[in-house]
């Protein structure tokens, strides 16, 4: 816009002098006229320049920090077309969009191990305070501000803890740095948004003692599920000897129950038939009984039995009892 002012002035500068020089009878009249135009045009683009230099169009994401004579005014402009005095303000951009910030920080745990910590720090800056960081910090807060905070607390934190427990609480460490951070770089105009350990790298030597360790607890871990599964197994083999045992004693039980429900089923049988069993009967059954091929019979004497052997007819043709 200033080169626009320059060039209408300029215009003006020469309509005037050729209106001037070509005044009265003696002069050129086309020489007035395009001094005149030449003045009215020098005046357009002043004008237009002026218009112009009033306003700044703010990008997205961005606050518009308004200098003036190279002082910071205080006046922060938001996003979009906003208005300033034209060639006395100009304006500076200040971006409040998150940004990442990735360092490695060298330290040392409680148990005087080495460690190396990477993390990464998710920012932004506060939007009501871009004019006061711009007049304090320029556009370098990041290396002036956010770099020595993150070594000095890093270190400070890394410190409070043995280098195991910097594996094994990771999540309680990274929450540490983060709130130290946030209160450190707040008071500069900086919003802590997120804090990443991306990294924890450790001395050669201490890494292979904790394999050495883990390795240990494996083992471990190993030999008491073996001991677990023998104690299963054994039981399991108990169970099924009781189960067995069990089941053999039953079926004894059940046979035993058979046996004797059998045997009252013949005594009851028995005593009930016992008052229709005569001699003769009995004699009977036992005859009826015998085989064709039976010749001879041998009863004992005082069993009462008084067998009544067949008679055999003359003829031989049949038996007469």
């Amino acid at each position: 816009m200033t080169g626009l002012l320059v060039i209408g002035i300029i215009a003006i500068a020469i309509g005037l002098y050729m209106v001037q020089t070509n005044k009265g009878s003696a002069g050129d009249p086309k020489s007035r006229l395009l001094g005149r135009v030449a003045s009215i045009i020098g005046a357009l683009v002043i004008l237009i320049s002026i218009v112009a230099g009033s306003f700044t169009a703010v990008p997205a994401g961005n606050r518009g920090v308004v200098i003036r004579f190279n002082a910071v005014t205080g006046t922060i402009l938001n996003e979009g077309l906003q208005m300033k005095l034209p060639f006395i303000d100009s304006v500076e951009m200040m971006s409040i969009r998150t940004d990442k910030y990735e360092v490695g920080a060298a330290s040392a745990s409680r148990d005087l191990q080495d460690v190396k910590t990477t993390i990464a720090l998710n920012w932004r800056l506060e939007p009501s305070k871009t004019a006061e960081i711009y007049r304090t910090l320029g556009t370098e807060y990041i290396p002036r501000i956010a770099a020595p905070a993150v070594q000095e607390v890093i270190k400070q934190v890394t410190a409070r803890y043995p280098a195991e427990d910097l594996i094994l609480k990771r999540e309680t460490v990274r929450n540490e740095i983060a709130d130290l951070l946030a209160v450190r770089l707040l008071e500069r105009g900086i919003i802590t948004e997120a804090v990443s350990i991306t990294e924890f790298q450790f001395s050669a030597t201490f890494v292979a003692a904790i394999e050495a360790k883990v390795a240990a607890e494996q083992a471990v871990w190993e030999a008491r599920n073996k001991l677990e599964r023998v104690k299963v197994e054994a039981e399991q083999r108990e169970a099924e000897a009781k189960g067995e045992a069990a089941a053999r004693i039953a079926r004894a039980n059940g046979e035993a129950e058979y046996i004797r429900v059998v045997t009252d089923a013949q005594v009851a049988a028995n005593n009930a038939i016992a008052d229709s069993l005569s001699t003769q009967v009995l004699q009977y059954i036992l005859l009826d009984r015998l085989g064709e091929d039976i010749k001879v019979i041998v009863i004992p004497s005082g069993q009462g039995l008084d067998v009544v052997l067949p008679e055999i007819s003359p003829s031989g043709t049949g038996v007469n009892p």
